[in-house]
């Protein structure tokens, strides 16, 4: 089978590798995106905070993505059962939408830029040589050469491993997580609010449109197994012991069907190499109650269009520009991975976590790290 070519290949068609394939087909590279499933990926979060917003605004894209998703401009707190605290957003809050729909909105206006999608195409083989990615070889006997490679495909990333990139995941051992999609209920639709327990539990639940909600339940894993062998009887017994203003819910959870849902935080040693880099959970992951990873990724996927497009197809200036502006990014996500294991170690106790928690990053992130570039 012929070898095909292109300026930019992107293994993995979620929310960093659609938007990264946008702004560079906008920009007239020749954009391949490469994804091993039979359509755009369903799993992911529903959140995008001001950051995330703002990047989308910059790229004329907010009013789409916004059209039918939900604003909110508060999360309120409770432990055992009393409200802590409120976290209020500005510039009108904050966006719900499930995630298959926003990387769908972005999918479609990539088509529109010429971005050409391969689907059900899994990686065989990744050819290195030089420190650089010279050939990607499919499962279904295509092959690929491009001038530069981002891996955007999740965790477990062929990408990185090909590159030999060193990674340290820290499973969230002491806390699993489950989710359900459920009716919505009056009170879901009037606040989004997260319950802490000191026995090691939490729930959160908040609308993802104007009939649904989601919900989502942390406890600890020998709790797990007792709960859901015994049932969701046992599940609303729990619950009832610490989750207060949002007592409607119980009666929709009787029916739902949970997920279980498996959470680390993940840091890499490098975010480059040669031709290639990583973007969005190929390069870090950190628990999800910072509830900033998309925005971050956003950012991130505009800095390597700005980075791939000013380098022009020179190889050499490439690497320098990824060192010197792409990598410095590894510090804010540091940052935020660190938050995100405070946050998770400390939400049982209720002085700790209060101590940990800090506004400023849920609602404008890293300050520094997200201002236009």
């Amino acid at each position: 089978m012929a070898t095909t070519s292109c300026d930019v290949a992107i293994v993995g068609a979620g929310l960093g590798g659609c938007f990264l394939a946008l702004l560079l087909g906008r920009r007239g590279q020749r954009v391949v995106v490469i994804e091993q499933g039979p359509s755009i990926p369903s799993a992911g979060a529903d959140f995008l905070k001001p950051p995330g917003l703002r990047v989308l605004a910059r790229h004329g894209l907010a009013d789409l993505v916004g059209r039918h998703g939900l604003r909110r401009d508060t999360v309120r707190y409770y432990h055992d059962g009393d409200p802590i605290q409120e976290c209020r957003f500005p510039e009108g809050g904050f966006l719900v939408r499930p995630y298959r729909e926003l990387v769908e909105l972005i999918y479609t206006s990539c088509v529109m830029e010429g971005v050409e999608f391969w689907f059900d195409a899994g990686i065989d083989e990744i050819a290195v040589g030089d420190g650089r990615v010279e050939e990607l070889t499919l499962s279904n006997g295509r092959r690929l050469r491009a001038g530069v490679v981002i891996g955007a495909d999740g965790t477990r990333s062929a990408v990185r491993q090909a590159l030999d990139i060193e990674q340290r995941t820290l499973p969230y051992d002491r806390l699993l997580m489950r989710v359900a999609t459920v009716p919505l209920t009056a009170s879901v639709a009037q606040l989004n609010r997260l319950y802490f327990s000191s026995e090691g539990w939490f729930a959160y639940l908040y609308p993802i449109n104007r009939d649904q909600a989601r919900v989502f339940v942390g406890l600890p894993p020998e709790d797990d197994k007792e709960i859901f062998q015994d049932g969701i009887p046992a599940l609303l017994d729990e619950l009832k012991k610490f989750v207060t203003d949002s007592s409607d819910a119980f009666n929709v959870l009787q029916p739902a069907t949970w997920q279980p849902i498996k959470v680390s935080s993940m840091r890499v040693a490098e975010y480059h190499k040669g031709n290639a880099a990583l973007l969005g959970s190929a390069a870090f992951a950190c628990h999800p109650m910072t509830g900033m990873g998309m925005s971050y990724t956003l950012h991130d996927a505009e800095l390597l269009a700005d980075v791939i497009c000013a380098a022009g197809g020179d190889a050499d200036l490439l690497e320098r520009l990824l060192s010197a502006r792409y990598e410095p990014r590894r510090e804010a996500h540091r940052q935020l991975i660190d938050y995100g294991d405070a946050l998770a170690s400390t939400f049982h106790d209720r002085g700790a976590y209060l101590a940990a928690f800090r506004p400023e990053l849920h609602i404008y992130g890293d300050a520094a790290a997200l201002q236009p570039i």
